[in-house]
């Protein structure tokens, strides 16, 4: 069934996508899955020295997962992305197969009781409009007991619900997780450790995680690509999941040295302050020294999960606030109702998020000189392109066909009251609008 899946996989990316371009990118995924592969057979004499008394356990196990999506709308001057770690988009009049697309592989290796490894390796499209290969996991875990376990190596940044499986499209009701939340997570793994700690509290098992390590992450805006490199993070979460019920509260921090974003405003603004009359150039030159900061990204976290017979329910709520000059706080949220019918499952979603710039005053006149107006032009562009209000409204359906696959089927309204990072990446448009995104996906996993 897997071989059938891949195949129908390759065979509709190169009918719908005449350029073909996904396909060849995907090839070396596939390669890198050989790879893989290989390592597996590498160890199994070790595996299989190492086994347990029951020869029926398989000590080693390759797994992947992947999503063929495409998605549509008709808004002139509007690049549709689902995260700001995409430079391209959907463009207006044309199906757009990159933003979902996603292919994964994943090796599982237990090598005692206490101690297994794993591998996972991810191609999508980047800032580059690439897709090469991303090793996203390759940790080393540790089980002292059966009530606590410490990794080692590249992990998932947890925050979000679900976050440990952001990229796989078949554990989600929706096509894609909530766009307006998700969507400006600009970490997506780090290098580092972490610990979970779990006991059994009432009907249900509550675990606690703490993690720390270095990350880095690329965003593309206004027709650029920006590196937050040599990044800090940690955080925790909290989860307690139960037979129907299910909550997680989570929080996490990204520390980033600076980076080039704001760089030409921030030299603009020293060379400025002697153009420009007390406080005025005070404030200048204040404003320049709160660039030359560290950039902290930090989130906040609570889902919750019900599920009873055919019904089921998530939300998600987030606040966010990012030190990235002027300073940004924000908010979102997200929610998916949904009703199974046999193997259909119909869906509604909803989600919102708003991020606002800190106010810093900052008073430049105009008229002045040409270079006071360029700072306030760069003023605005910083605003407008980092800040946003959006929300979008769906509708849509999931057909399980068979136990491993899935298609879906989504109409989403999208309603920006402002200039949207996730609507226009190469900064062409700063108006408000509306518009509708029709949405399919394939999602399977092996």
């Amino acid at each position: 069934m897997a071989n059938l899946l891949f195949v129908m996989f390759v065979r509709s990316a190169f009918l719908l996508a005449p350029n073909s371009l996904i396909v060849i990118e995907m090839t070396k995924t596939t390669a890198l899955l050989a790879a893989l592969i290989c390592v597996t057979g590498l160890f199994g004499p070790m595996a299989r020295a190492a086994e347990t008394d029951d020869a029926s356990v398989s000590r080693w196990a390759v797994n992947g997962f992947g999503t063929l999506g495409a998605a549509y709308h008709d808004e002139d001057d509007t690049r549709f992305r689902r995260s700001v770690d995409q430079r391209g988009g959907a463009r207006e009049g044309q199906v757009e197969m990159r933003n979902d697309s996603v292919l994964g592989v994943q090796v599982n290796g237990v090598l005692d009781s206490r101690w297994s490894v794993m591998a996972q390796a991810v191609t999508r499209q980047d800032v580059d409009r690439k897709w090469t290969p991303q090793l996203t996991w390759a940790f080393v875990k540790y089980m002292p007991n059966d009530w606590s376990e410490f990794r080692f190596g590249r992990m998932a940044v947890d925050i979000y619900l679900d976050g440990e499986s952001r990229h796989v499209g078949y554990v989600y009701t929706t096509v894609r997780p909530y766009a307006d939340v998700y969507g400006r997570l600009t970490f997506d793994t780090f290098d580092g450790v972490d610990g979970t700690f779990q006991r059994t509290l009432g009907p249900g098992l509550v675990r606690l995680k703490l993690f720390g390590g270095r990350t880095r992450g690329d965003i593309y805006l206004n027709d650029a690509v920006y590196a937050l490199d040599k990044g800090r993070t940690f955080g925790a979460t909290l989860d307690w999941v139960g037979e129907e019920l299910s909550f997680k509260l989570s929080w996490g921090s990204m520390v980033t040295t600076r980076d080039a974003l704001n760089d030409p405003l921030r030299l603009g603004l020293i060379g400025a302050a002697s153009l420009l009359p007390q406080p005025v150039a005070g404030q200048a030159l204040a404003r320049a020294g709160e660039i030359t900061q560290s950039n902290r990204i930090s989130y906040l976290g609570l889902g919750v999960g019900w599920e009873r017979g055919p019904f089921s329910l998530r939300v998600v709520g987030t606040d966010m606030s990012m030190t990235v000059y002027p300073g940004f706080e924000g908010w979102g949220l997200g929610a998916t109702a949904a009703y199974r019918i046999g193997d259909w499952k119909p869906f509604v979603t909803y989600s919102r998020s708003i991020l606002d710039p800190v106010e810093r005053r900052l008073d430049l006149p105009a008229g002045a000189h040409p270079a006071i107006d360029a700072l306030r032009a760069g003023w605005e562009e910083v605003n407008n392109y980092v800040r946003h209000d959006q929300y979008t409204a769906g509708i849509g359906v999931r057909y399980d066909f068979t136990d491993n696959a899935a298609l879906k089927l989504q109409a989403d309204r999208i309603e920006a009251k402002r200039s949207s990072s996730l609507l226009d990446a190469a900064g062409n448009r700063t108006d408000a609008r509306s518009f509708t995104v029709l949405s399919a996906t394939l999602d399977f996993v092996f």
